[in-house]
């Protein structure tokens, strides 16, 4: 066994240095305070055997690290629930655990998602159209310019714009098309 002052001063000059490793690990004081002294007991244990190869601090902070680890798999044991587990005994009555705690906001957020994914192709698709044709949609679509004003702001005619907003359009859709089938399957 290693001699009782050659123990103290490896616990002086680590144990700040493994609070903070240990902190940072599991973001809690107590807990850390607690990593640490479980790692200088599983240090002393393993005193003998340390290699001294090995840097002093690497090996500890591995073991204390390793403590963390088998602290984190036995608390999911303990506390783990599956959430195909059934709320009572009659499996019919109560239904299981992920049926009940379902969040009635996931489908917005699938939403959203599916939404911000087409938002992104079909920018995708807007940033390969023509200069005139981003001009045109941005004026019209983004601003919501009439098409009387888009005449006076490009200086032509209201049909030219009518016509040149349905190109740029049509232009966009086969973009986003050729982009995405996905997009097109809702109603691009």
């Amino acid at each position: 066994m290693a001699s009782q002052e050659k123990l103290e001063r490896f616990v002086a000059e680590f144990s700040e240095r493994g609070y903070h490793f240990a902190y940072g690990l599991c973001g809690s004081a107590e807990d850390a305070k607690e990593l640490v002294q479980e790692s200088f007991v599983r240090v002393f244990r393993n005193w003998e055997s340390y290699d001294e190869s090995q840097g002093l601090e690497s090996w500890y902070l591995t073991i204390l690290r390793n403590v963390f680890l088998d602290s984190v798999k036995r608390y999911e044991r303990r506390r783990g629930v599956s959430l195909d587990a059934p709320l009572s005994p009659d499996r019919e009555a109560g239904g299981s655990l992920a049926e009940n705690i379902a969040d009635p906001r996931e489908d917005g957020v699938l939403d959203r998602l599916c939404r911000e994914s087409m938002v992104a192709e079909v920018g995708q698709a807007f940033a390969g159209l023509k200069v005139e044709q981003k001009a045109i949609l941005t004026l019209c679509d983004v601003e919501g310019l009439s098409y009387e004003r888009i005449s006076r702001v490009l200086d032509c005619p209201v049909g030219t714009v009518r016509s040149r907003v349905s190109r740029a359009r049509a232009a966009l859709k086969q973009a986003v098309l050729e982009t995405d089938g996905e997009v097109a399957a809702h109603g691009l």
